[in-house]
């Protein structure tokens, strides 16, 4: 099973909201962020799906969203708006971190990179070394009900490391930045809590 395949399969577990895969050592990592409608056995049953879709050893890790009791400082980059120029043709991320923003841009002209591109530019003005290039974007599916689904894949050129993650979004533009924000969130996080 790819990674593709695998991601679409752990997508279907009730109260999945984005799903971000790292590989090291061997070691497949899959963190699953679950929302509050997640029920109690999804970490065994993702780890079931996790065993039979991949080659060697996983882990797997449930990262859960809503109106649990009180809420971690957060050390996450939020989505604030995504803006479109044709004019211009280019594509905006805005992302936010506390109180501060930070702004990415990217030609259109790169097609569903293009998110990807200004997710990591936006990225970068809150962590300027940030190793990770964009690498690929493709849209898996699309909901009956217009919600698209899309993987995006980030590269370190040094280390040869891949994150990839998946999420949806009102457009395949949207799902490809918040895929990309899901590939990177959990590695950034520990970077981003000084800044807070």
């Amino acid at each position: 099973m790819s990674l593709d395949e695998l991601e679409l399969e752990l997508r279907r577990l009730r109260g999945v909201l984005a799903v971000g895969f790292q590989e090291a050592d061997g070691l497949l990592l899959v963190e699953l962020q679950a929302g509050p409608d997640a029920y109690p056995e999804m970490a065994r049953d993702a780890t079931l799906i996790a065993n039979q879709g991949a080659v060697g050893p996983v882990a797997v890790e449930v990262v859960r969203w809503g109106d649990r009791a009180s809420a971690p400082r957060e050390t996450r980059l939020r989505l604030v708006e995504i803006t479109n120029d044709p004019a211009v043709g280019e594509l905006q991320v805005r992302l936010a971190l506390g109180d501060d923003e930070g702004v990415g841009r990217a030609s259109t002209d790169h097609g569903l990179l293009a998110p990807v591109e200004a997710t990591i530019a936006a990225i970068r003005a809150f962590l300027p070394e940030l190793r990770f290039l964009p690498g690929w974007a493709r849209l898996v599916e699309t909901t009956p009900d217009r919600r698209f689904l899309v993987v995006a894949s980030v590269t370190d050129p040094d280390t040869q490391e891949h994150r990839r993650g998946a999420a949806e979004g009102a457009s395949p533009v949207a799902g490809a930045t918040r895929a990309t924000l899901a590939a990177l969130n959990r590695t950034i996080a520990q970077d981003l809590a000084p800044l807070l």
